[in-house]
């Protein structure tokens, strides 16, 4: 017989997650609006009164200053660049691989998967010296292309593995009743395939812009000219330049998160549903 469940005892036990939820979430948001709320202090204010004042007034001028004048717009402006056109690119020669891979039967594919998926275990600071020297011979190194190339290869194991998942769960049939209609493979890659896989490669999107928007290592060897350098290391100096203008860096350090912020609201109803898509079937 099953076991009968107190309503009183189920009240009580369901107040308490939700009151351990509450001040979870409460720790995790609570440094977001004390930096949101320092960014439209003026530095008078932050001077005169304790972090926790509430502003008397919002000087949004901070973030106009931080933009222009601190010179952090070059910065977000390149960080910008890399990843709108290094983002869709790499997920869409992931995808490529990963539907050749798990819907093509040629003789290999699964030695070809784990070539990819190896990539997961090497450690990135193990490569930055060859691929210094590689860049250099190239006469790529101090530009954004240095960036772009690494930042794919590295991205490629893990989206090859979720796109090979999520393209396992698409039955033969459909694509063989697609080719029996005359579709070549491009109309059915474009056509049925990618409509298909549109929360794995939201999922895929968030995680890779993040990724690409907050790498710092690489772009710190890589890059050595102000002009060129990405939000990460701009906003290193940047601190080490306004340490004592609070208002100032915290302005800055919004205008770096609003982005990510923006693209992960904008396809979050998405991201759950596809990072397990397929995760049965690997």
């Amino acid at each position: 017989m099953a076991a009968v469940v107190n309503p009183k005892a189920r009240i009580i036990a369901t107040t308490l997650i939700l009151l351990v939820l509450t001040a979870v979430a409460v720790i995790w948001v609570f440094p977001y609006v004390m930096l949101l709320l320092t960014s439209v202090k003026s530095q008078g204010f932050l001077l005169k009164h304790n972090i926790f004042a509430l502003p008397d007034r919002m000087q949004l001028s901070n973030f106009k200053d931080a933009f222009t004048s601190a010179g952090l717009g070059t910065f977000v402006k390149n960080s910008f660049v890399i990843a709108i056109v290094k983002v869709p690119t790499g997920i869409l020669l992931a995808a490529l691989a990963a539907y050749s891979i798990s819907k093509h039967g040629f003789r290999g594919r699964r030695a070809v998967y784990f070539y990819f998926v190896i990539g997961l275990a090497i450690p990135i600071q193990v490569t930055l010296l060859p691929l210094n020297i590689l860049l250099k011979n190239l006469h790529m190194l101090n530009s954004l292309m240095a960036l772009f190339f690494p930042y794919i290869a590295f991205g490629l194991p893990f989206q090859i593995m979720v796109m090979r998942g999520f393209f396992l769960t698409v039955p033969n049939e459909l694509i063989d009743a697609a080719r029996i209609d005359g579709s070549a493979e491009a109309q059915i890659f474009f056509g049925i395939m990618i409509p298909l896989a549109v929360s794995a490669l939201a999922a895929l999107v968030i995680l890779d812009f993040l990724a690409t928007w907050n790498e710092f290592l690489m772009a710190l060897i890589f890059l050595q000219s102000p002009k060129n350098e990405t939000l990460p290391l701009g906003l290193m100096y940047f601190q080490g330049q306004y340490s004592t203008r609070w208002s100032l860096l915290c302005a800055g350090v919004v205008l770096g998160i609003l982005p990510v912020v923006i693209v992960y609201f904008a396809l979050q109803r998405y991201f759950t549903a596809g990072i397990y898509a397929g995760a049965i079937k690997q």
